[in-house]
This record gives structure tokens, sequence and C-alpha cells, in this order.
């Protein structure tokens, strides 16, 4: 029985949506783009938008496939933490290879 509960409670805490300690202030994260993996310190994983409640400083890491990780504590509060992640590989560049010939 004790196995089924930690099956269950890991399960929980990579779900969307809010991660709660007893005790602490509520933070809601948001990321742009959306969808992005909060990984917590001690404390357990998320994806953007969800809310924790934090009962002390903890790194927190935001990462997205395609996304240049962010890393940073986050302290409890009540204001919103938003992170907005950075293209891995930007370019400008345009493959001419790959462009119609214009007549």
């Amino acid at each position: 029985m004790r196995s089924k509960l930690a099956i269950i409670a890991a399960g929980l805490v990579s779900l969307p949506g809010c991660l709660t300690l007893s005790g602490g202030d509520v933070r809601t994260i948001t990321s742009q783009p959306t969808g992005a993996l909060v990984q917590i310190a001690d404390y357990g994983e998320c994806e953007t938008p969800c809310t924790v409640r934090l009962d002390a400083l903890r790194e927190m890491t935001v990462a997205k496939a395609g996304y240049k990780a962010q890393r940073f504590h986050v302290a409890p509060g009540n204001k919103d933490v938003h992170v907005i992640l950075v293209l891995a590989a930007p370019t400008t560049d345009i493959d001419a290879a790959e462009l119609p010939a214009l007549e």
C-alpha cells in the first residue's frame, strides 16, 4: 500500500497546476512560450502556467525544448514569476536553396 501511495504522489507532482507544501506563500509561475517545465529543487515540478506554495528560498529551472534553460532562485512571496525563454539557436539567415526561382 505504501509503494502505491508513493507512485501516486510522484505522479501528482509532475502534473501541471498547483504544487503545495504546508505553510508558505503562493507564487504563480508563467512562461513565454507556455508549456515549459518548471523544476524546483527539493520540491517538485510542474508545467507553466502553474501555482506553487513555497516555504523557503528554492532553486528553480524553467526549460522547454528549443529554448535556453533559465535558472534562478525564487523566494516565498505573493508576486507572480514570469519567465521569457530565449531560443537556443535563433537565426535570421535565409536558405536560398529553399526559395523558389523568381521570374
